[in-house]
């Protein structure tokens, strides 16, 4: 009699037991590029912010590189004195001085990280059973992982 009851409850524990829906999200690593040759004129330092700031307003995490040719120098000062009054950071630019295989006077890259998870919803009373547990850990780990902070030492 014993066997069957520990029989029949077994039974009934894992005929109650649910499958739980994995949490499945996506990260994408974008880049986008501008170039150009003409640096003598102002319009191409308005061009180079606005092309910085329409990525920084749909990305706001978006980290810039610039690439110049030495030639090109007074054009990147005019582009850090209007770089400085825009909503852009200083650490989130870096210059750097282009190799001899760019055929391009500047080259702006824009890198940002797209994170494509499912929508975790707010918990409450009326949705506790729907609700997938460590959703919202899930989708801040994965911010975490594609942003890590960075240590100011």
């Amino acid at each position: 009699m014993k066997m069957w009851s520990l029989v029949i409850m077994a039974l009934l524990l894992s005929a109650c037991s649910g499958v739980n829906t994995s949490n499945t999200s996506m990260m994408e690593q974008l880049q986008e590029t501008y170039e150009f040759n003409s640096t003598g004129k102002a319009h191409s330092v308005n061009k180079a912010i606005s092309f910085i700031e329409e990525v920084n307003q749909r990305e706001p995490k978006a980290k810039f590189k610039i690439y110049y040719q030495p030639a090109a120098s007074e054009f990147i000062d005019q582009l850090l004195v209007q770089l400085k009054n825009s909503q852009v950071s200083k650490n989130r630019y870096e210059l750097e001085v282009a190799s001899s295989e760019q055929k391009k006077a500047v080259l702006i890259q824009a890198q940002y990280v797209h994170i494509r998870s499912q929508e975790c919803g707010s918990l409450a009373f009326s949705n506790k059973d729907e609700y997938r547990f460590g959703c919202s850990l899930e989708h801040n780990r994965n911010i975490s992982l594609a942003n890590p902070l960075k240590s100011t030492y």
